[in-house]
């Protein structure tokens, strides 16, 4: 009798170990899509900045001031504190957020803007890289051949506009990609809060609004304002929505579903201003649109 309880014991617990896995399982395959999700949100959030950086003619670090001014702001009361830990990670994640910004808006000025996009959005390059280097974590193969498809989508939706760039031009790109690389790199270092260095990051880049002040870098237009004013919210919204998912996905599959964003980018200009995109802009889209997706999922 007593060795039949045992076995009755054993397998009682047997099974519930496996409902308890099941249940686990579950809950963070739940959890990893609501992370993929999360940034979708935030690539489309971020994707609105083109086609409203077209309608404001200013100086671009005029732009990036602003915009990150009213993100610093709207950030700040979401998270209800003025006040953030200034630990490694939080401050090397601020660095990236507000370098990102600073180099890309000089990239952008200095070389295309199709050359700027495509080589920014080699982040998930460096990502990989690392992760590889500083926390032991090979990349599977998957992650390799998922990253090496979007890249490609990326510069098939780009390539109408590539070369013709300055050497300058497309360093600085190629530098903001990999400060934007640490933006999610940073999220699993210890003692560091995504939200915390978002909000750092754009609190670093504000006083460059005061440029707005000089001569030839704003305009006095109230409409002008209202757009910049938006593509702070979209600041904001897409740093929003990327640190919650930091909780859900690892920093490889962030930077992987980020690059929707240059793919949507020329969706809203088609939409709103009517340019139509190219057939390979189309294809490369679709490329990116479908791979991201697949991936998201499975």
């Amino acid at each position: 009798m007593r060795r039949d309880s045992r076995r009755i014991t054993d397998t009682t617990m047997t099974s519930s170990d496996k409902n308890g896995e099941k249940t686990y399982g579950r809950k963070a395959m739940k959890s990893a899509r609501i992370g993929a999700a999360q940034v979708a949100l935030a690539a489309i959030s971020w994707s609105f900045a083109g086609v409203l950086g077209k309608a404001l003619p200013w100086d671009p670090i005029t732009v990036n001031g602003v915009r990150s001014l009213v993100a610093a702001v709207l950030l700040c009361l979401v998270r209800g504190s003025w006040r953030v830990r200034l630990s490694r990670g939080n401050v090397l994640g601020a660095l990236g957020v507000s370098l990102t910004g600073f180099l890309f808006m000089l990239a952008n000025r200095l070389t295309t803007s199709a050359n700027a996009i495509v080589l920014q959005y080699a982040m998930p390059v460096f990502v990989i890289l690392f992760s590889w280097l500083f926390y032991g974590q090979k990349p599977g193969r998957r992650s390799v051949i998922v990253a090496g498809v979007i890249l490609f989508g990326v510069a098939l939706c780009s390539w109408e506009g590539l070369s013709g760039g300055s050497m300058t031009g497309d360093a600085l790109a190629l530098m903001s990609a990999v400060t934007f690389a640490l933006v999610y790199f940073c999220a699993r270092m210890p003692d560091t809060d995504p939200r915390d260095y978002s909000y750092l990051g754009l609190l670093f880049c504000a006083p460059f609004a005061l440029t707005g002040l000089l001569p030839g870098h704003a305009t006095l237009v109230p409409a002008h304002w209202l757009i910049a004013a938006a593509m702070g919210l979209c600041l904001a919204g897409g740093y929003f929505f990327l640190s919650l998912s930091m909780k859900n996905v690892p920093p490889v599959t962030a930077a992987l579903l980020s690059n929707l964003e240059p793919v949507l980018n020329p969706v809203w200009v088609f939409l709103i201003l009517g340019e139509r995109p190219g057939p390979l802009t189309i294809a490369g889209a679709g490329i990116v649109l479908v791979t991201a997706t697949v991936y998201a999922l499975t």
